[in-house]
């Protein structure tokens, strides 16, 4: 990776800069020295939905009190951050083990299936409009 470096003693040269990749992971992990590598979403999915948590603060502290102890390496903290990244993240729900669908198909009201008639936005508004008795903004 090349990194373009303005020289102090000079402001038009510019000179090139190689980084190694142990340099970017350095640089990577500098926020946080204890930041470890997570294991694989399925990996924590299953034993987190084993320990049959309540609520995400609950698995929160559980992490935390493992950090603790030295025992929680591998499970984020902030696991959507995480798996986000590598598209794994499907919700809450999913990682606690509340729920199995990985769908994230739109969910239609039963009210809303019979109708036939769809409006737009401007339509709608005029409609809004003539019923609160707003006269419309002219250009």
């Amino acid at each position: 990776m090349k990194i373009t470096i303005l020289s102090l003693e000079s402001p038009t040269k510019m000179s090139y800069v190689t980084e190694s990749p142990t340099n970017q992971e350095q640089k990577r992990h500098r926020g946080n020295p204890n930041w470890g590598i997570a294991k694989p979403y399925d990996e924590v999915r299953a034993t987190i939905k084993s320990m049959k948590f309540k609520s995400f603060k609950d698995y929160q502290a559980w992490v935390r009190a493992e950090r603790e102890a030295g025992r929680g390496e591998g499970y984020p903290l902030n696991p959507h951050m995480v798996y986000a990244r590598k598209n794994e993240w499907i919700s809450r729900e999913h990682f606690l083990g509340f729920t199995d669908n990985t769908t994230s198909d739109i969910v239609i009201a039963s009210e809303d299936m019979n109708i036939d008639d769809k409006f737009s936005f401007a339509k709608i508004r005029s409609i809004i409009r003539q019923i609160l008795g707003i006269k419309p903004v002219s250009a």
